[in-house]
């Protein structure tokens, strides 16, 4: 056992906007000595460009390099654990960590907090140890209560469920520029991943395929391009461009209706990217999920649950601007008042410590 400092520590993997951040700044508003840590900063550059095309070669040596690049991260993370010596560690997802790794910081006396983006049930090709890394964790934190039952079958107790929250200080209301306006005002905006060309990304673009008459402007990755084939008019709404945090704010001031399309991935979850869009003001139209009712009633959300009626109440409410500014305003008022990230971890922190 080693002396422990008062430090919480949030391991993550992107630096794009990423919910990991803004869960580290939410710790430091409920008065916690805490820091961001992309683990990614913290080994040689050179393993980044090798690991991505390893696959190209013989499995035994693309094995090889896997194994070698997961050593050098999870070494480089517990020399700064041994510098630092946090009481906490909240991991999102899996962050590249081995067990072994957890059981060391836990060893410790370090309490380990795994929050979930993702079901660790569901195969993810890249987190293939994903699961046994929640198995090892103190606590999970997960925003889909579609998701408990698996995990408790597989031995998971200290479970909590918590909507994800947004952060207000990145997601607000507020008067965008002329140049803003010309870039991203629209009827519907879009902004993520194409997913590839599989169930995820066909999914996704079927349901968006749907306002393809409306002015829908898509911003998002590469991925984009290997669906187009099957869904053309998409590419006429497309701009190749991934939007940080503060950039999809601006958007969403800009333009009128989000429609939240979630993953397949998700089972009664809320993603986070209705709580973001509540915050900014724009009227959200999500994909129906039972968490939804826990959260919020008719007053401020509106859902669909097929293709079909999408596109039906995508052409009522532009027609009823007035009842969309309405809900809008409900929405924004419940999530500032009850979903932020900071209220949401202050409940997290008081069955965790």
């Amino acid at each position: 056992m080693i002396s422990l400092n008062d430090l919480y520590w949030v391991l993550g993997e992107q630096n794009l906007g990423p919910l990991e951040f803004y869960f580290a700044k939410a710790l430091k508003k409920n008065n916690k000595n805490s820091s961001y840590i992309n683990i990614h900063s913290l080994y040689p550059d050179y393993w980044k460009k090798l690991t991505p095309y390893s696959h190209r070669f013989p499995r035994k040596f693309d094995n090889a390099v896997q194994k070698k690049y997961y050593c050098v991260i999870n070494e480089s993370v517990k020399q700064k654990y041994l510098k630092e010596k946090p009481s906490f560690i909240f991991v999102y997802n899996d962050c590249k960590l081995l067990p072994e790794t957890i059981k060391f910081f836990r060893s410790n006396g370090t309490k380990v907090i795994v929050f979930l983006g993702d079901d660790p049930n569901y195969l993810i090709q890249d987190k293939k140890l994903f699961l046994l890394n929640v198995i090892e964790a103190d606590y999970v934190i997960l925003p889909d209560t579609g998701w408990i039952d698996g995990l408790k079958m597989v031995g998971v107790e200290n479970i909590i469920h918590s909507p994800i929250g947004t952060d207000t200080d990145t997601f607000f209301k507020m008067t965008p520029s002329a140049e803003d306006q010309k870039k991203y005002c629209a009827d519907f905006l879009f902004i993520g991943t194409g997913y590839f060309l599989n169930s995820w990304g066909l999914r996704r673009a079927t349901l968006l395929n749907e306002l393809t008459g409306f002015n829908l402007k898509i911003f998002g990755d590469k991925f984009w391009y290997e669906l187009f084939d099957y869904y053309p008019e998409l590419q006429n709404h497309f701009t190749c461009n991934p939007l940080p945090a503060n950039i999809v704010n601006i958007a969403c001031n800009c333009a009128s209706i989000y429609p939240v399309v979630v993953n397949s991935g998700v089972v009664n979850g809320v993603s986070t990217r209705v709580f973001d869009c509540m915050a900014s003001g724009i009227f959200v139209l999500a994909e129906y999920r039972k968490d939804i009712e826990l959260f919020f009633d008719n007053s401020e959300i509106v859902f669909f649950k097929s293709k079909k009626e999408l596109k039906d109440k995508a052409s009522y409410f532009l027609k009823n601007k007035n009842e969309m500014k309405d809900i809008s305003e409900n929405a924004r008022k419940k999530v500032i008042e009850n979903y932020t990230l900071e209220k949401s971890l202050k409940n997290i922190l008081e069955q965790i410590i």
